[in-house]
């Protein structure tokens, strides 16, 4: 009768360290195979844009190192392109180069006919991180 708490007590203890682990980083390695982007800063396209790719590729669990378009020593870079009529976010391109690999596109396209519809490029950053789940896709989105 004493030996079935004590069983369940055992059970509970090895389920409970078979989920701890030191390692952070296990899941991005083996999905992505790299844990650091540079970012190619578009000065063509507004901040805003920037500020919410940035974000999103960061919330992925990556290191994001901005740099300029001339820099070559990145061995995974993404770039992007958007173009916005008015304030509000038109379409938009991600390109994901990783050497030794072809080039991965994500592009969001959207009528924006009449404009009043469309999303204001500050309400954009759901559409944004839509496109870096697709462009970096996990398990879990986030």
């Amino acid at each position: 009768m004493k030996a079935i708490p004590l069983l369940t007590i055992c059970s509970a203890c090895v389920l409970v360290s078979g989920c701890a682990s030191d390692s952070t980083d296990y899941y991005l390695r083996d999905s992505f195979g790299f844990k650091e982007v540079c970012l190619v800063d578009n000065k063509n396209v507004p901040p805003s844009f920037f500020i919410a790719l940035r974000q999103a590729i960061q919330d992925k669990g990556l290191q994001v190192r901005t740099v300029s378009k001339t820099e070559q020593s990145c061995p995974v870079t993404v770039y992007y392109e958007a173009k916005y009529n008015l304030a509000y976010l038109k379409d938009a391109r991600l390109l994901l180069t990783t050497e030794g690999h072809p080039t991965d596109i994500v592009n969001l396209r959207k009528n924006v006919e009449p404009a009043t519809l469309a999303d204001p490029a500050s309400d954009s950053e759901p559409k944004i991180r839509d496109m870096v789940n697709r462009l970096l896709p996990r398990g879990t989105p986030w």
